[in-house]
This record gives C-alpha cells, sequence and structure tokens, in this order.
C-alpha cells in the first residue's frame, strides 16, 4: 500500500510567505502532526509527503517527499504526487475552503481521499452551519448569532461573557473576547460568529471513521490560555465518568451531522459540572495535534483503522492524565519526555 500524507504548512501551502513571515509555531505544529501520523502509517504502508524545502530545519524524518516548486500551483503538484498512491490523507485548516479545496481538488484526479464527504466537510468547516444543525437536533451547543442569523439574541443577553470568531476558523485563532453582548455584536462581520462563552473543561475527543467502523479515541484535556483560548496542548486520558459522557455527546453530534463521515475528526466539547452543562463547541473534519498525544495512550496503531487492519475494541495503556504534550509535538509519560516516533 501507498498513502500520501500532505500536511498544508509542511506541504507547501504558505511557499508565498517568507520564512519569517512564516509563524514558526505553524510550522513546528504541523510538522509534529506530520511526523506522527507519517510514523505509525510506515509500519504497514509505504508513504510520499510533500514538503516545502525550506522546512527542513525541523527535522521531519517521511520517508520519500516530493520537494514543491513555489513557481507552480500548489494543488497540481500534490495531485501529481498523490496519483502513484493508493490513498490520501490531508491535514489542512478549514479556514478559506483550503481543507474542502485539497480534498475536492484530488478527488477529481481520482484520488481516494480519506476524508468525509463534500457535504460533512461543508457543515462542518463553517461553525454557522454547524451550530444551525446541531441546535436543530437538538444537540447541545452555545447559542450564537451572526449577521444572517439573529434568533438567541435575547438568549444570549441572559450570559455573561461572549466570543466573536470566524465561521471558517481554525483551531484557537482570531478568537476576541468581550463582556458585553452589543459590544460584540458591533464587531461582527459577515465571515464572524458571536458566541456566548461557555463555563466548564475544555475536552477534546477524536473520532477514527472507516468504510465498516467508527471508534471514538480517549477524551483528553485541552490546555488552553485563558485569556486568549489558545492551544497549549493537552493532558490525557480522562477519568471514566468524563469518558463517556464525552463519547456519549460527541457520538450524538456525529450522527446529526451529514452523510458521511470518515477518516480523522476531532470534536471540541465543553464539560460542564453536570452532563447537563455539557455541549459542542465545534467539529474538525480533519486530523488535530491531540493525534501526537493519543497514540502514545492506545496499545495498538491507531492509523490501522483507517484502512480496517484493527477492529477490536482498543484499550488505553496509560493511567489517568499520564500523557502530556504541546502543540509542538513534545510529549511526556508520567512526567518523562518521550522520543518524538
Amino acid at each position: 500500500m501507498r498513502i500520501f500524507v500532505a500536511e498544508y504548512v509542511c506541504g507547501g501551502g504558505l511557499m508565498d510567505l517568507s520564512t519569517q513571515e512564516s509563524p514558526t509555531s505553524l510550522r513546528a505544529e504541523g510538522a509534529a502532526m506530520l511526523r506522527a501520523i507519517v510514523s505509525d502509517l510506515a509500519e504497514f504502508a509505504d508513504t510520499i509527503a510533500p514538503l516545502d524545502p525550506r522546512f527542513s530545519e525541523l527535522k521531519v524524518d517521511l520517508g520519500e517527499t516530493a520537494a514543491i516548486d513555489p513557481d507552480e500551483p500548489l494543488w497540481a503538484q500534490w495531485v501529481t504526487a498523490a496519483k502513484s498512491c493508493d490513498a490520501a490523507i490531508v491535514i489542512a485548516p478549514e479556514s478559506d475552503g483550503v481543507l474542502a479545496k485539497a480534498v475536492a481538488m484530488l478527488r477529481a484526479a481520482g484520488v481516494d481521499v480519506i476524508a468525509g464527504s463534500g457535504d460533512f466537510l461543508r457543515v462542518a468547516s463553517d461553525k454557522l452551519l454547524t451550530g444551525k444543525t446541531l441546535i436543530a437536533a437538538g444537540v447541545a451547543h452555545p447559542p450564537y448569532y451572526c449577521l444572517s442569523d439573529r434568533r438567541c439574541e435575547e438568549e444570549l443577553r441572559r450570559y455573561d461573557q461572549f466570543i466573536v470568531k470566524p465561521r471558517d476558523g481554525c483551531g484557537t485563532q482570531r478568537i476576541s473576547f468581550f463582556d458585553s453582548f452589543d459590544e460584540a455584536r458591533a464587531e461582527l462581520e459577515e465571515n464572524l460568529i458571536l458566541q456566548a462563552r461557555m463555563p466548564g473543561r475544555a475536552v477534546s475527543i477524536a473520532l477514527v471513521a472507516s468504510p465498516t467502523q467508527q471508534i471514538f479515541l480517549p477524551a483528553v484535556t485541552q490546555q488552553l490560555c485563558e485569556s486568549t483560548l489558545q492551544y497549549a496542548g493537552g493532558q490525557g486520558p480522562l477519568d471514566e465518568e468524563m469518558q463517556r459522557r464525552a463519547t456519549a455527546l460527541a457520538s450524538r453530534a456525529v450522527a446529526v451531522m451529514p452523510p458521511t463521515v470518515r477518516g480523522f475528526v476531532g470534536l471540541d466539547l465543553i464539560l460542564g459540572e453536570n452532563a447537563a452543562e455539557d455541549c459542542v463547541i465545534e467539529i474538525n473534519p480533519r486530523l488535530t495535534t491531540s493525534y501526537v498525544g493519543l497514540r502514545r495512550m492506545i496499545n495498538e496503531n491507531i492509523a490501522a483503522r483507517l484502512f480496517d487492519l484493527q477492529s477490536d475494541p482498543f484499550s488505553c495503556c496509560t493511567s489517568v492524565d499520564a500523557v502530556r504534550w504541546k502543540p509542538d509535538g513534545q510529549v511526556w509519560i508520567n512526567e518523562t519526555m518521550a522520543t518524538h516516533a
């Protein structure tokens, strides 16, 4: 088996920026995800990854790579490299439709991309459409407000804190905070959404979906900067009660999304003081940074699930909160730093 593995930042997505202009944190986080997934895939398949030659200092051991030429269209180069493969995995931001465009371009060229359907990607990539879908189906989600949908205004005014963020934002980028609903509403533009800031514990849970199975991986805590919500890593697995709550909520959310879910999906949740206060914040239709920690908690190769090479129930091989990681891929197991691979 031969698999094309494309991470947008390392794979040429920032070719139009100088090295100084492209944030080091984005390059390091992208490299961490790419290194982890390629390492797992390499246990049962050959891989090829597009690579911006300027990022060689990240020391990503990728096996075979395809150097990206800045003078040629990016997607065309990805397609050329992927056509010789049996399948493709794309790690790209939802912002500006990058993820959907990358998947569509590869699929149009006949490449089997391990990702959700076009409708699933469309709804999951748009926080407004996600909110509408979840609330309409009775799945807990923060009340929201945007220029085209003001139905929750009365409910929102009962909250004390508010968040304004891009509808297609990736991770915790470009988030603004407000203590006044009117001030938050004044900042709205067409591509922004206003939500209540929900109290509770920030948690993420990942789904691995193949044509024959869907498996939720252990739920973990997200470590977020209090003032900016910037992602600073994570820790897990959670205890059994929190696992049950997170899995139950995530299962309901995925079930009401458009068909068909496939590949890696990450769900961001808030778990409150009790289950009645739990809610889904957003759905990320791609591999997320938590993968670097999750793969250390489970006694199997997670990536093999994508190809139905493993189907038995998984089990954790660590205790509660034994694994901690940073966005750049550094991982600690019982406070001992682990090697990269």
